[in-house]
This record gives structure tokens, sequence and C-alpha cells, in this order.
């Protein structure tokens, strides 16, 4: 079982990836700000700087049956 400090860290290093993927695609800080329920872009800000974990691209696909999803 996973304890609620574990998954705070999984949490929020999903999150941090995903911030850094809409960076890399260009997305606005607004909208950054916005998926991650911040108050305001600064606040965004102080969160998101300094976090820019190494994380590699790995060349992974997924078929729908394994997802789950009907993808039509």
């Amino acid at each position: 079982m996973i304890g609620p400090k574990v998954s705070l860290a999984i949490f929020h290093t999903v999150r941090s990836l995903a911030n850094n993927l809409a960076k890399k695609a260009e997305e606005s800080k607004e909208a950054i700000q916005k998926n991650n329920a911040h108050k305001s872009v600064n606040t965004q800000l102080i969160y998101q700087e300094g976090h820019d974990l190494p994380f590699d691209d790995a060349p992974i696909q997924f078929t729908a049956e394994q997802i789950g999803g009907d993808f039509k």
C-alpha cells in the first residue's frame, strides 16, 4: 500500500512533468496557471521555478486496449 507521503510525491512529480511539457509546448503562463488551479500567474511561477526535472523523452506507444479507451 502506498502511503500519503509517497502519493503526494508521485502527484507532484507528475504535475512537474506536465508543467515542463506544457512549457516546452509553448503553452502560455496563464494556461499552465489555470491547469494547476493557482490563484495567480505569480503563484504559478513561484511553484514552477527551479522544478525543471531532468525528464528524458521515451518513445513508448500504448494501444487503445492497453489504455482502456475508445479513441475513434
